[in-house]
């Protein structure tokens, strides 16, 4: 049996995982997800992290760290707080000494016309993507009514995470899982694939998903993390992130 800490994205909570979760009880793991403080303005990418860890105290053996989304700003700092196997960015926001996520957008747009608008907000201090967009942009490739379930439950994402210089200065020696959605609308594939190669020097696994792969086939994504945390067939390869790193 594995641990696997689960850390949600941009506007949403733990409850994005429960379709996941239910699967890996399937298959005979725990898996811990935590709200994080997404309402605070004064909480970034550290202060994400600490929640993470808090949430796994009563854990002392390694643990698997999945980020989704924004999420996955947090996962190379949990890594350095405590005990952790693997990392695994699922259509996630991959962190990068000396940046922050909002000017790495903003040259995206500029250099490939690939970043979705709502997140270019100059002057907001939070967003929440309205309904409608957010179901074409999150949403679009899911059932109606977890569409309906999900869009219910979305929140304010207050700024800071977006526009910090990431607390991150160093990569932790831990192994790293990339995989991305061809079909994503708020991560393209092709800026994934260009920031997969820039940190880790390899693309992403390819996912015939969207932004959501965890909602829309939580099964699949359960039956991988499954094969990564035993070591098995490896159909996600992994990389060596502190290896990797600007090599």
């Amino acid at each position: 049996m594995a641990v696997f800490s689960l850390v949600h994205g941009g506007q949403q909570g733990a409850w994005c995982f429960e379709p996941l979760q239910a699967e890996l009880e399937q298959l005979r793991h725990r898996s811990v997800a935590v709200d994080l403080p997404i309402g605070d303005p004064d909480a970034g990418a550290s202060e994400y992290a600490e929640v993470v860890v808090s949430s796994l105290a009563d854990v002392d053996e390694e643990v698997v760290v999945v980020g989704h989304s924004l999420g996955g700003l947090t996962l190379p700092l949990i890594a350095q707080r405590r005990p952790v196997r693997l990392l695994v960015f699922v259509c996630a926001v991959i962190p990068e000494p000396g940046t922050n996520p909002y000017d790495l957008i903003a040259q995206d747009a500029e250099d490939s016309e690939t970043a979705h608008p709502s997140l270019l907000d100059d002057d907001a201090q939070w967003h929440l993507t309205p309904r409608e967009e957010a179901r074409e942009v999150f949403f679009f490739d899911c059932p109606r009514e977890i569409q309906e379930w999900a869009l219910d439950r979305q929140r304010p994402q207050c700024e800071k995470p977006h526009r910090e210089v990431t607390p991150l200065r160093e990569w932790p020696p831990v192994p790293a899982a990339v995989a991305n959605g061809v079909f994503d609308r708020c991560i393209p594939i092709a800026r994934a694939r260009r920031t997969a190669l820039r940190v880790f020097g390899r693309t992403p696994v390819e996912l015939q998903e969207g932004h959501f792969p965890f909602l829309t086939s939580p099964r699949l994504i359960a039956e991988e993390l499954d094969r990564l945390a035993r070591g098995a067939e490896r159909s996600w390869p992994v990389t060596v992130a502190l290896e990797a790193q600007h090599a």
